[in-house]
């Protein structure tokens, strides 16, 4: 059996030549449907990104949502309170679509639940900030356990009083912030502690001093307080609103059919 192969090329089919890194020219096919597709796609994810993602997310509202976070001791409990937000949100969206209920208790109960998102949440953080100077003193009593520790709280609490001490003749727009001891032991903890595993080890249980103050803050009151001390009162003061619009519901209606007969 003779195999014929048949190598003249075909003369009208198109040709797209290209040169490729070996400095050789190599034939290519013509574009094909799908590089038209994908083109078609970029323009149309270019196009959504200028004329809608950038409306939504260039504003003013999102550069304050997205600067909360930029301090690590607030990060904890800002995303605490975003969680509790959509799961509050989801049990709101539940109650106001739940067809087993009449639509005045609906509307009631989704309000108190909002109601007692917002009151939590402004306990929380107002808890929080009445703990932070006394949790502060806390932190530092608790990484001057260790020798290692203590020679950080000292070299902290020295570069502290030479900045005061600077700012005292500069005005109040030049003046340096003082550094927290977890922007300390970042900057200069090197300088203190030499061993650079029980360094991290030292880092790792300051940020997590204060995180923890966060999580004790915000669980104690969205997890125990607002359950045992908020949700019960406004659960009755919803159930006697409830029962107090239903009376006067029934009373309108008694009155209106004594004026027709």
């Amino acid at each position: 059996m003779s195999i014929n192969l048949n190598t003249t090329p075909n003369i009208n089919q198109p040709k797209v030549y290209s040169q490729n890194n070996n400095n050789k020219y190599t034939r290519n096919n013509t574009p094909s449907f799908t590089g038209g597709i994908s083109q078609s796609y970029d323009a149309f994810c270019h196009g959504v990104g200028k004329k809608v993602c950038s409306k939504i997310f260039n504003n003013r509202f999102m550069n304050w949502v997205g600067s909360l976070p930029k301090d690590p001791d607030n990060a904890v409990k800002h995303f605490l309170v975003v969680g509790s937000v959509i799961t509050s949100g989801m049990y709101m969206k539940q109650t106001l679509t739940n067809e087993k209920m009449d639509k005045d208790r609906r509307q009631t109960l989704a309000a108190n639940q909002g109601f007692t998102l917002l009151l939590s949440t402004l306990g929380a953080y107002t808890l929080d900030s009445k703990l932070r100077n006394w949790w502060g003193d806390m932190h530092i009593k608790y990484l001057s356990a260790s020798e290692e520790g203590k020679a950080l709280v000292n070299g902290w609490k020295n570069k502290n009083a030479e900045i005061e001490k600077a700012n005292k003749n500069l005005a109040k727009e030049v003046q340096q912030p003082k550094l927290k001891i977890d922007q300390y032991i970042e900057q200069f903890g090197s300088e203190h502690v030499y061993d650079e595993k029980t360094l991290k080890s030292l880092k790792f249980r300051s940020k997590g001093f204060t995180a923890l103050r966060q999580i004790l803050v915000f669980g104690f009151v969205y997890r125990f307080f607002v359950p045992l001390v908020v949700v019960k009162p406004t659960n009755w003061l919803c159930e006697k609103y409830l029962e107090n619009k239903k009376k006067n519901q029934a009373l309108a209606a008694q009155q209106a059919n004594t004026q027709k007969s």
